[in-house]
Parts: structure tokens; C-alpha cells; sequence
């Protein structure tokens, strides 16, 4: 094993070709420093710190000597599936194959995704990211435009959806991610009618917005949505709840009429103080 002089003078020939000068000014030392690192004085924390600040190495092997000298890209790692039935058979795994590299289609890039979905080199040139929790899938994330879904999903913000490749095992009123022919991009609370009328119906939270019927033929891709990234914090007592709540009031009023008139057993109104 190597000593941390050797490692160090290792660390000079390959960012500064053996100039003692030049690796010194890179981290903001002496060059008489550095000439005593490579000779036999062990560095202090502090100018460890700086050559780690300052090259991308592999900080173990700096101090140990173990692994290799450069720290090792992880780079995410786009392929071809092949042998599916249903899409994506593009795929991003990195080579570790531990944690999963999620695709970013933001909204401004729906339209290409759509004839872009199954084209490798297109899905390499996404923003891909790591998220917490999420492991041993596919997914993709996509931006949420409109308020259709609101207040479950704001507008702008992102949702991460799972790849389903089972379509008839869609569960009834969760939300998914369709990618469809004529609609485009749609994120819907979905009811599962594929084997009655070979359709899934999409309803909107807001109620406002109608209700969608995407025949089976027009749909490219199913993601079960799992997590959503939000930059608004709703209030905790929505306009519905607050309409539920006097709902059920109203319902339960009316209820205390029906049995104040039972108990006089008569059906002229009863007059209630304010």
C-alpha cells in the first residue's frame, strides 16, 4: 500500500504534471509545503481538506490509500428493454442498479415525450434526479400544469409516478399519470373499465373540471403516481372540506327537524330559534 506522500505526489503529476508551483496555488499553500508532503511530513486535516475541496478524488483513497485515486462518476445509465410487450422498454438504472435515476419531463417538454417516450437518445438528454425512498422501480416524474387536480396537486408542481404494465390491474380512484395519443399528458384520478368497456375513465379533485374518457387504444403509458413535489403550502381546511362540513351539518339539522316532528306528530314546520 502506498504511503500518503506517494499518494500525494501521485495527486501533483496528474492535475498539475509534476509542478510542485502549480498544485500549491490550486489549494492555497506553500510550494516548500508541498515538497515536504512528498518527501516524508504528513499533512494536517486542514490541507487534506483543501486538496479534497479542490480536485474530485476519492477522499478514502486519499487517506487509506483504498479504491481509486479518482472519485467515480455516477452517472445514470439509459438502455433498451428488450423482449417487453409493453412500454417503456427505455429504462435508467445507474451501475449499481441500487437506487433509481427519475426522469424529468417538465411540461414544456410533454409535447416531445410524446413521440419521444421510446427513443433512448431523447430520454438521455432529461434532467434525471434521485429521490429519497424510492427504489427497485421505473418511474418518471412530470410537471402538473392547470388545476384540474387541485388541491390534491398545485399547478407547477411535479408528480413521480411508478410504471404500470399491467393496465387491467389499475386500481379504481388513485391517481395516475396517462400518456395518451389525443390527449396528450394527463394526471387524473382514474376508474378502471378496461374489461367492461375497454376504456379508463379520468376524473379531476377540482370540480370544476369534467370528467375524461380514454378509450384503451389511446393510451401509451400508465404511471401509478407515488409521490408529488409541491412549492405551495395549502391551507390545512380546504374550501371542499369546509362545504363537506356544512353538508353534513345541513344533513344533520334537518335530521333533528324530522325527529322534533315525529315527537308532536304533526307535519307543520317547526320554527326554530336563531
Amino acid at each position: 500500500m502506498s504511503t500518503i506522500n506517494e499518494r500525494i505526489k501521485s495527486l501533483v503529476d496528474y492535475f498539475s504534471k509534476g509542478n510542485n508551483s502549480d498544485f500549491a496555488n490550486k489549494i492555497g499553500i506553500n510550494e516548500a509545503n508541498v515538497r515536504n508532503y512528498i518527501a516524508n511530513t504528513e499533512p494536517k486535516f486542514n490541507v487534506l481538506e483543501k486538496i479534497v475541496n479542490n480536485f474530485e478524488i476519492n477522499f478514502e483513497w486519499l487517506l487509506t490509500g483504498k479504491g481509486e485515486m479518482l472519485k467515480k462518476e455516477e452517472k445514470p445509465i439509459v438502455k433498451i428493454v428488450e423482449g417487453r410487450d409493453l412500454v417503456p422498454k427505455v429504462v435508467v438504472v445507474n451501475e449499481e442498479d441500487d437506487e433509481a435515476f427519475i426522469p424529468l419531463v417538465e411540461y414544456k417538454a410533454q409535447a416531445g415525450y410524446l413521440t419521444g417516450y421510446l427513443d433512448k437518445n431523447y430520454i438521455e438528454k432529461l434532467p434525471m434526479y434521485n429521490v429519497p425512498g424510492l427504489y427497485g422501480g421505473t418511474y418518471r416524474m412530470f410537471q402538473v400544469k392547470g388545476l384540474s387536480m387541485y388541491p390534491t396537486l398545485q399547478d407547477g408542481s411535479y408528480v413521480i409516478g411508478e410504471f404500470v404494465e399491467s393496465w387491467e390491474y389499475m386500481t379504481d380512484n388513485r391517481v395516475y399519470i396517462i400518456v395518451t395519443v389525443n390527449e396528450g399528458i394527463i394526471v387524473k384520478r382514474v376508474k378502471n373499465r378496461i374489461n367492461k368497456y375497454q376504456s379508463l375513465y379520468c376524473s379531476s379533485d377540482n370540480r370544476e373540471y369534467g370528467n375524461i374518457r380514454i378509450p384503451i387504444e389511446d393510451v401509451k403509458e400508465v404511471w401509478e403516481a407515488k409521490m408529488h413535489l409541491s412549492f405551495e403550502f395549502l391551507d390545512p381546511v380546504t374550501n371542499y372540506q369546509k362545504i363537506a362540513d356544512l353538508e353534513v351539518d345541513i344533513y344533520n339539522l334537518k335530521e333533528q327537524i324530522k325527529h322534533l316532528e315525529d315527537e308532536k306528530g304533526t307535519n307543520s314546520p317547526i320554527l326554530l330559534d336563531k
